[in-house]
């Protein structure tokens, strides 16, 4: 098995997953890639993600590489954090990704501010944007929905799934079905 890559093409992402089925790891297996790629990485979140995990992907790695990781606290005003994202992202040279984890309300609609701050951050972005959110429950044949969908000015969703109680997931990534486990290392296929 090999570690999965993701398109890192400039797109923007919206990554709706099941609770803690690994959407946070998937955001850091992406940040080690494109930092791996010799760019520069934005996290955004209300907390930082969990130390051990973060250690575990990005193990193998040179330690100046994690020069190359910004992270920042998202709280209080959305619309200044994100202008504060945007402005760190065009100010800092070769930003090839910036994630955007637990960015909204677990469920429910996301809020307007939300969304306008967020189509702010996509809007003339020439980095990948990866939004990582809770998903909802779906009321036909989908595994999940990805709440803001039709909202959001994202290129792309992702749904990301854990169809059995281990370490197996299920991205969706335009409909198509990719089959991961998730390791120590990250998401493998």
């Amino acid at each position: 098995m090999e570690l999965w890559k993701a398109p890192l093409n400039g797109s923007a992402i919206h990554l709706a997953v099941e609770g803690s089925c690994g959407g946070t790891s998937l955001g850091i297996q992406m940040a080690r890639q494109a930092i791996l790629d010799g760019g520069r990485v934005l996290w955004a979140a209300p907390e930082l993600p969990d130390g051990t995990r973060f250690s575990q992907i990005f193990s193998g790695m040179e330690l100046t590489a994690s020069s190359r990781f910004h992270a920042m606290n998202l709280v209080g005003n959305m619309d200044q954090s994100i202008q504060s994202l945007v402005n760190a992202a065009k100010m800092l040279p070769g930003v090839a990704l910036v994630v955007l984890d637990d960015y909204c309300p677990d469920s429910g609609q996301i809020p307007k501010d939300v969304v306008s701050a967020v189509n702010k951050l996509i809007e003339g972005s020439d980095w990948t944007t990866l939004l990582i959110s809770k998903g909802g429950v779906a009321m036909d044949k989908s595994p999940l929905i990805a709440r803001g969908r039709n909202k959001l000015d994202a290129d792309t969703v992702w749904l990301l799934t854990r169809p059995e109680d281990n370490s197996k997931r299920t991205l969706w990534v335009d409909e198509e079905e990719v089959s991961l486990r998730l390791t120590e290392e990250g998401f493998q296929h």
